[in-house]
């Protein structure tokens, strides 16, 4: 006598998104894809034209599409690799002032899912991005995107940027470097740290 030993699943198939889901998706996020968009170009005209872009490619895509939990990562992904690509040759004109520098920093090289990287892109979609981009170079800030809002590693950003580990592990630095100043000062102005100066340092 035959015996079925095979098991079903009780647990739901992952089912992927559908093109409306993804039209969805893009209205939804579009103020923070428009601001990443922002953020690496520095041009809010070629950076919406980029999202618009992204958007297409996305529709109109080969399938399959992705899982649906998998669709907001995806989408901003999508919109990532499309402003890059829009923006080489900016990003490469940067490359020769980070000839000869070299990263010392152990916690610099964090993977993508480091606590650190994590507010790095909290603190990226935060802070005025007119400070950003007057502060950071294309490279310096799309070593930023990629790495805190992507979970982009080193590797990774070597690939999409099509630059050497040398320029990509001195823009990271300069990147967290930055990062870390800025923090500094982001904690010396708040209410508390003025009340203990003011404790401190009477008239």
């Amino acid at each position: 006598m035959f015996c079925d030993h095979s098991t079903k699943s009780t647990r739901p198939r992952a089912k992927r998104a559908s093109p409306l889901e993804i039209s969805y998706q893009f209205e939804h996020e579009r103020e923070t894809l428009s601001r990443l968009a922002f953020l690496i170009m520095g041009d809010k005209g070629a950076a919406e034209l980029s999202v618009r872009e992204a958007r297409e490619l996305a529709m109109n895509g080969e399938n399959p599409f992705p899982f649906r939990e998998q669709l907001p990562k995806w989408v901003k992904w999508v919109t990532i690799k499309a402003v890059i690509k829009n923006s080489l040759d900016e990003i490469a004109c940067c490359g020769p002032s980070y000839v000869y520098q070299n990263c010392a920093h152990a916690q610099h090289l964090l993977n993508g899912n480091g606590s650190k990287l994590r507010e790095f892109r909290n603190f990226l979609l935060q802070i005025d991005p007119e400070l950003i981009i007057a502060e950071l170079d294309p490279l310096a800030r799309a070593v930023a995107i990629l790495r805190a809002t992507a979970g982009a590693s080193i590797l990774d950003c070597i690939l999409r940027l099509k630059l050497s580990l040398d320029t990509v592990l001195a823009a990271n630095c300069r990147t967290m470097t930055w990062f870390a100043e800025r923090q500094i000062v982001a904690i010396d102005k708040t209410p508390a740290s003025e009340a203990k100066l003011e404790k401190r340092w009477p008239e």
